[in-house]
């Protein structure tokens, strides 16, 4: 293609997108508004305005109350650690005293009944004296 068509083409394309918007323009309609009509979308934006304010305000206090929340929560689970922690330590401290309670009874138990053996020996003896001497 060569110069001169190009340009032809592209004038012709250009005339065409001028006669579209020259008509689109003067198709246009111009809508005129009263006072009271005015004055009540002023109101109704007025309105819109302060509700965005406090929808604004409310979402920053509950943005703030969540961040509080999510402090706390996090600290809370911190202590919930350290609490199971210091439980699992407690437990097992339990255990091993436990464990050491029922060998000193097992201890004392054997002592008993070492004392009574020789406490039986004993009296064995002391009859068997008794039964020489007479």
């Amino acid at each position: 293609m060569c110069l001169k068509q190009y340009c032809a083409i592209t004038a012709a394309i250009l005339c065409l997108l001028l006669s579209a918007s020259a008509s689109a323009a003067s198709s246009a309609t111009t809508y005129t508004m009263t006072a009271a009509e005015m004055a009540a979308l002023d109101s109704r934006l007025t309105l819109l305005s302060q509700q965005t304010k406090s929808t604004r305000q409310a979402l920053a206090e509950s943005q703030a109350a969540l961040s509080k929340s999510k402090t706390e929560l996090s600290k809370l689970k911190t202590e919930s650690i350290k609490l199971q922690i210091e439980l699992q330590a407690q437990s097992s401290l339990l255990e091993s005293a436990n464990k050491s309670l029922q060998a000193s009874a097992r201890e004392e138990k054997r002592i008993k009944r070492q004392r009574l053996l020789w406490q039986i020996i004993a009296g064995s003896v002391a009859v068997v004296l008794v039964k020489e001497k007479l």
